[in-house]
């Protein structure tokens, strides 16, 4: 068979998988803090202290993992962060997950469509039962709302 040299090579899509269920919440929470192209201080300060306090992460190199989900988040975007991670979480751990993301949402004051369309993708990403993840949505709201913190602006959070 004849190769055809004027046809340009195949583009694969850069590849991206987590080491480990760390790297894997990283990308995650990652995703919701970068898919409104905005990364506010706040939201910043709820992962650092979700990563600081959740036992999952001791012993981790929490850094080397960030640097990594960064770099592969600004390539693939939000969504395809979710797909290539999604399979790395313990399905024990995928509540908590998705409530932190919630409190990622929330924590600059503002959800915008794009973050309400994410909690649904993730909702359904991670298998969660509709009304599981109406509950988490629900307690996050109540526990925020019972802050200081601002009560959120912007498009409800539902995974309908």
């Amino acid at each position: 068979m004849e190769e055809n040299i004027n046809t340009p090579p195949k583009k694969t899509a850069p590849l991206y998988a987590p080491q480990n269920e760390q790297e894997a919440w990283i990308a995650i929470m990652n995703a919701f803090i970068a898919v409104d192209g905005n990364v506010a201080d706040e939201e910043l300060d709820v992962l650092s202290d979700t990563l600081a306090k959740n036992p999952l992460f001791q012993g981790h190199d929490v850094l080397a993992y960030s640097r990594k989900v960064f770099y592969k988040q600004a390539q693939l975007g939000s969504k395809q962060m979710i797909d290539n991670s999604v399979e790395w979480i313990a399905p024990e751990h995928k509540p908590r997950l998705f409530a932190h993301t919630i409190q990622l949402a929330l924590s600059d004051g503002v959800v915008i469509d794009k973050e309400a369309e994410l909690v649904k993708y993730l909702y359904s990403a991670l298998d969660l039962e509709e009304e599981l993840a109406h509950r988490l949505i629900d307690e996050v709201l109540l526990d925020h709302n019972g802050s200081d913190a601002p009560a959120p602006t912007g498009t409800p959070l539902t995974p309908r």
